[in-house]
C-alpha cells in the first residue's frame, strides 16, 4: 500500500462517516471503476465534505472511475378493480 492511501486511511479514522470502508474495498477490491449510490454522496457532502473530497481525489487519482447510481421512486403497484355485477 502507497504512503498516500496509508495516510488517506489514517485520515478517515477520524471521520465520522463510512468512507473508510469506500477506499478499503476500492484497495481490496482493485478495481477500476465503483459504483456510489447518490444518497451516500449527499451525506458525505453534509457530514463530511473535506474528507469526501479528498477520498474523491483518491479514488480519481487511482484511476477508478465513479458510478453515481441515482434511486428511483417506487413505483405504485396497480390491482385489477374488482368485478362489478
Amino acid at each position: 500500500m502507497d504512503k498516500a492511501t496509508e495516510s488517506l486511511l489514517r485520515d478517515l479514522e477520524a471521520s465520522p462517516t463510512d468512507l473508510k470502508k469506500l477506499v478499503v474495498s476500492a484497495v481490496w477490491r482493485q478495481c477500476n471503476a465503483i459504483a456510489i449510490e447518490a444518497e451516500a454522496i449527499t451525506r458525505w457532502e453534509r457530514d463530511d465534505p473535506a474528507r469526501w473530497a479528498s477520498v474523491q481525489e483518491w479514488l480519481l487519482g487511482k484511476g477508478i472511475t465513479i458510478t453515481v447510481l441515482r434511486s428511483r421512486p417506487a413505483t405504485e403497484t396497480h390491482r385489477a378493480a374488482p368485478p362489478q355485477g
